[in-house]
């Protein structure tokens, strides 16, 4: 059967939140939540829009159904909502609000003011799904949704989906590139991240590797550095690491200084403080002059460091483009004021700058520049 095409119908309270659920967040799986600890997690979600479409709309849409996986567990057999668990707990935390089990927050309080809502309503009592056999069935719906898809987990849930295609399903980077609709070094580079995450796992402690999962954006932008590779010792060309840690032994102290600066420490602020210095400190891992200046100073300062490396043109360009910008600004004001003093005083200058520029850069036909300059 796989997925039913046919709906089914059920009480919300026959239906339960998925404890499984990747938008909750490892942390949070691993503590095994009941129903009304995963409830109180998914009230602080963003659910307002979807109790607004329920109350605008008089019930449930169909084409919204959930999916939903009969399972047997401690307390017995479950229907478990594998997808649409926002759905489910908007709908959820609407009925304890009407029965009076809670004091619902504010802004669900007054959009329910008004309303002729009861327990007995249908929005409560038939809320439309399909059942899989298994949680299997439902992963490359999943994947295409919420990795690629209309409504995507954060990076680290996507991450870690994919991860499970790979590893439990035994599929390929590109088989999973091809389920989810993604790219081949796209879902490569999720799973090396991932895994990198989970090797972190180990060494650093709650708070610490909280801090990575919430900012796992940013370590996935900065693998795509040819620097930040070697420094690690990574192989993205390797098969899936499998049970095995990406970054080898031999490499984990740089690993830690690689976490240290990305991220920051609880004494110390990250080295990289914005998403756009990322390329910029994967090109000053590629330099040794700079690694050395980074692993040798109690406070290393960003700017320093790229300094040190050399390819780092744009200190010079992105000054130039500067200049530039103002000097075109400067000649379409000149017109009869070039004859000011004042103008003349702060242009000399700038012309001497100018044709120092050209020689130290070898500009063509200024081999007397000077001369003509002191000339003048």
């Amino acid at each position: 059967m796989a997925i039913s095409k046919v709906l089914e119908y059920a009480h919300i309270d026959e239906l339960s939140l998925d404890p499984e659920n990747p938008r909750i967040g490892r942390a949070k799986r691993k503590e095994r939540l009941g129903q009304n600890e995963l409830l109180r997690v998914m009230a602080a979600w963003t659910l307002d829009e979807l109790v607004d479409s329920f109350i605008s709309a008089g019930g449930f849409w169909t084409q919204d159904a959930l999916m939903v996986v009969r399972e047997k567990t401690d307390i017995g057999d479950v229907q478990t909502v594998v997808e649409g668990n926002r759905r489910l707990a908007a709908l959820k935390l609407m009925l304890k609000a009407v029965r009076g089990e809670i004091d619902p927050p504010r802004w669900l309080k007054d959009r329910l003011q008004g309303t002729d809502l009861d327990e007995h309503n249908e929005l409560f009592t038939a809320v439309p799904f399909l059942v899989a056999d298994s949680r299997d069935d439902i992963a490359a719906y999943l994947g295409f949704r919420h990795v690629t898809g209309i409504k995507e987990w954060p990076p680290a849930e996507k991450a870690e989906f994919i991860t499970g295609l790979i590893e439990e399903h035994q599929l390929s980077y590109r088989e999973v590139a091809k389920q989810i609709g993604s790219r081949t070094d796209s879902v490569r580079l999720n799973y090396v991240a991932f895994k990198i995450l989970l090797q972190l796992e180990a060494t650093l402690d709650q708070d610490e590797w909280a801090e990575v999962e919430d900012k796992f954006s940013v370590l996935f932008l900065s693998l795509r550095s040819q620097g930040v590779r070697e420094f690690l010792g990574l192989d993205l060309n390797a098969p899936p690491a499998g049970r095995h840690d990406p970054i080898p032994d031999q490499k984990k102290e740089d690993l830690t200084r690689f976490v240290n600066w990305l991220f920051g420490t609880k004494d110390k602020k990250p080295l990289v403080r914005d998403s756009r210095q990322v390329d910029r400190f994967g090109e000053m891992l590629a330099e040794p002059r700079a690694v050395a200046y980074l692993k040798d100073t109690a406070e290393p300062q960003f700017d320093i460091a790229y300094q040190l490396t050399k390819g780092s043109t744009d200190l010079v360009i992105d000054p130039l483009r500067e200049a530039r910008r103002h000097i075109t600004l400067a000649l379409s004001g000149l017109g009869d004021r070039s004859e000011a003093e004042d103008v003349r005083t702060e242009a000399w200058p700038v012309i001497e700058g100018g044709l120092q520029l050209a020689l130290a850069t070898k500009g063509d036909n200024l081999v007397n520049a000077r001369d003509l300059l002191n000339a003048a």
